[in-house]
């Protein structure tokens, strides 16, 4: 989850526009250089069959107009989905980065 969201981060302010993420041209050319590409690129060279049948959540993406509101909407999404979850944020005390100190 997380490096589409900091890769939909790295997109906001370029040219690209995220109907443009879903080019097999365009990934080709930038996966390298940007994490939402290189994540996209990954699934399409693990998964087989139409893109918005496996990938239906990132598939969505694709209609939104701009970069920004694609990041604010996965930031939105990563705070409910995970840090809102108490069987996940449960644990985030107890590890080195957050000590209980």
């Amino acid at each position: 989850f997380l490096p589409f969201y900091f890769g939909s981060a790295q997109l906001i302010g370029t040219q690209t526009t995220p109907a443009m993420g879903l080019d097999p041209k365009l990934i080709a050319e930038k996966a390298d250089e940007y994490l939402y590409l290189q994540g996209i690129r990954f699934i399409m060279e693990m998964k087989k069959g139409p893109f918005f049948e496996h990938s239906r959540q990132l598939y969505d993406i694709s209609g939104v107009p701009r970069w920004q509101k694609v990041n604010q909407g996965l930031g939105k999404m990563y705070r409910v989905e995970v840090l809102g979850k108490f069987p996940v944020v449960q644990h985030l005390v107890f590890g080195s980065l957050f000590s209980m100190d």
